[in-house]
C-alpha cells in the first residue's frame, strides 16, 4: 500500500509539471514567431515539436544504454499512434466543442496551417522506410546511422524546395530573445522532469503486473511521453493556435521515427534473444498508419461533424488497441 501511495503521488507530481511545462512551451513558441517572422506551423514543427519528443529521445538514450531498446522501439510507435488517436483527436475534440465561434475560426485556420502537405509526406515516407528496418525484431547499427541521414537529406530538400515563410505575423522587437529562449529551456526542463516523474510512478505500477518491457513502451511510456504533446496541444488550443497543434503532432511523430529509433541503433548491442515479433510489429504499424490516414483526412476535409466522428472513432480505437496489448478482449 504504501509503495502504491508513492507510486501515484509521482504521477500526480509529473502531470503538474507537464502543464507547468507545456504552458511555457507553447508561449516562448508565439513568441519566437512574433520576433524573429517564423511562421507559427514552422516554429511549432522545430520547437514544440523537438521539445515534446524530448522525452521519447531521452528513454532512448537511457534504454539503449541499459540494453532495453525495446522500450524506445515500442516508446517510438506507441507514441505516434498516440499523438494522434489520443492527443490529436482529444484535443480537436475539446476545442471543437467550445462554441460555435471557435468552430468558425478552427475551420478557417485548418486550410491556412496545412497548405504544406510536403512535412506529412516526410511523415509517411519515414514510416514507410522503418519497416524493413525492424523487419528482422532489431535495429542495426548502420540502420540507426540510415534513419537519421535520412531524415537530415528529407528535411533539407524540404526546407530547400517546399518551405516558404508566407504565414508569418507582424514582428515584436521588443520581446527579448533572451527571455524567450530561457522561458523555452524552463519550459522543456519542466517537461523532461514532470514526463521522468510521471514515467516512474506508471512504470512502477506496470511492473508489479509483470508487464514486459515492449509492451510497457508501447502503453504506458507511450502515454506518459505524449502527455507534453496533449498539455501543448490544449494549451494552444486555448489560445486559438490551431497551427500550433499541427506543426506539434508532425514534428513530434517525424522526430520519434527518425532520432528514437536511430539511436536505438547506435547505441543499443543488439544482443541475441531481444529481437521483437514481427506479428506484433505488423500489427502497431497497422495501427500508426490507420491514425496518420484519419489524422489527414480530418486535416484536408475538415467538417464539424465529420471530424468530431472521426476523433470520437480514433479515440475508441486507441483504446481497443490499448485492451489489445494487456490481452483484454471485450
Amino acid at each position: 500500500m504504501p509503495n502504491s501511495v508513492y507510486f501515484f503521488s509521482l504521477i500526480i507530481g509529473g502531470l503538474v509539471l507537464i502543464g507547468l511545462g507545456a504552458n511555457l512551451l507553447v508561449a516562448s513558441t508565439e513568441n519566437i514567431s512574433k520576433k524573429y517572422n517564423i511562421s507559427g506551423f514552422v516554429s511549432s514543427f522545430i520547437f514544440i515539436g523537438l521539445a515534446t519528443s524530448s522525452p521519447e529521445i531521452l528513454i532512448s538514450i537511457l534504454s539503449s544504454l541499459e540494453g532495453k531498446g525495446n522500450i524506445a522501439i515500442g516508446n517510438a510507435l506507441g507514441s505516434n499512434i498516440a499523438n494522434i488517436a489520443f492527443v490529436f483527436a482529444l484535443t480537436i475534440l475539446l476545442f471543437g466543442s467550445i462554441n460555435s465561434e471557435k468552430n468558425k475560426i478552427l475551420s478557417k485556420e485548418v486550410g491556412v496551417s496545412f497548405r504544406k502537405p510536403s512535412l506529412f509526406l516526410i511523415l509517411v515516407i519515414l514510416s514507410i522506410a522503418i519497416y524493413p528496418v525492424l523487419y528482422n525484431g532489431i535495429v542495426e547499427f548502420y540502420e540507426g546511422i540510415f534513419l537519421l541521414s535520412f531524415f537530415i537529406i528529407l528535411f533539407y530538400l524540404y526546407k530547400k524546395y517546399c518551405y516558404s515563410n508566407g504565414d508569418v505575423i507582424e514582428n515584436s522587437k521588443y520581446i527579448s530573445g533572451l527571455r524567450i529562449f530561457s522561458i523555452l529551456i524552463a519550459g522543456l526542463a519542466f517537461l523532461l522532469i514532470g514526463t521522468k516523474i510521471f514515467l516512474i510512478g506508471s512504470t512502477g505500477v506496470a511492473k508489479s503486473f509483470g508487464i514486459s518491457d515492449y509492451v510497457i513502451g508501447l502503453s504506458i511510456a507511450a502515454i506518459g511521453t505524449s502527455l507534453p504533446e496533449l498539455a501543448s496541444s490544449i494549451e494552444s488550443a486555448r489560445k486559438k493556435r490551431f497551427d500550433f497543434i499541427i506543426g506539434n503532432i508532425l514534428g513530434s511523430n517525424i522526430f520519434n521515427i527518425a532520432i528514437v529509433v536511430g539511436i536505438v541503433g547506435i547505441l543499443d548491442n543488439n544482443l541475441p534473444g531481444k529481437s521483437l515479433s514481427i506479428t506484433h510489429i505488423n500489427r502497431d504499424m497497422v495501427m500508426m498508419f490507420i491514425t496518420m490516414i484519419g489524422f489527414y483526412y480530418i486535416i484536408k476535409n475538415y467538417n464539424q461533424y465529420i471530424t468530431k466522428i472521426l476523433c470520437l472513432a480514433l479515440l475508441i480505437s486507441f483504446t481497443l488497441y490499448q485492451f489489445n496489448l494487456y490481452g483484454i478482449s471485450i
